[in-house]
């Protein structure tokens, strides 16, 4: 039996969730502030609505870095454990006997940052949307998927192959 590897995620994900953060803000949001340039408009709109968006925005921004030191991961002898939150803490525990796909995603920012993360899906949540777990933030998120892998065939022998996609 082998001792559960616990590790968690790298210290760029909390700069990629605020960047993407900002980065939503400024598409979603700031077009409206063009609003202030109409010349009916009171001046004080500008300051009224950036303010109001301040109130999310800002705790937003704090909030990230101390959820992203919350989240660890553990790949144990039997299954594969997330642990995150705040105020909320929550486990999600996947016994490798149940996974059936392992999707690695890297997005713009992950890519730029030198990361990836892990999608795990299993057999009793094949009908929803997302995965049962996410791994975000890997640096070395080959190695994980492999050491997840290898974990989930030992579970799975004589059973349907496994499959990954990148």
């Amino acid at each position: 039996m082998t001792e559960p590897r616990e590790f968690r995620p790298s210290e760029k994900l909390a700069p990629k969730m605020n960047l993407s953060v900002l980065l939503w803000f400024a598409v979603l949001f700031l077009p409206w502030a063009l609003l202030a340039l109409i010349p009916d408009m009171p001046p004080a709109f500008l300051w009224i609505y950036l303010g109001a968006n301040a109130l999310w925005l800002i705790p937003t921004l704090i909030l990230v870095p101390h959820y992203c030191r919350s989240i660890t991961y553990e790949i144990g002898a039997e299954e594969l454990v997330v642990r995150r939150g705040i105020i909320t803490r929550s486990e999600d525990t996947v016994p490798y006997s149940t996974i059936t796909n392992i999707i690695v995603r890297r997005g713009p920012l992950d890519r730029w940052l030198g990361m990836g993360s892990l999608h795990v899906h299993t057999a009793g949540f094949s009908q929803q949307q997302g995965a049962e777990a996410k791994l975000m933030g890997l640096v070395e998120y080959e190695a994980v998927r492999d050491a997840v892998l290898q974990a989930a065939r030992r579970a799975h022998v004589g059973t349907q192959p496994l499959t990954t996609e990148m």
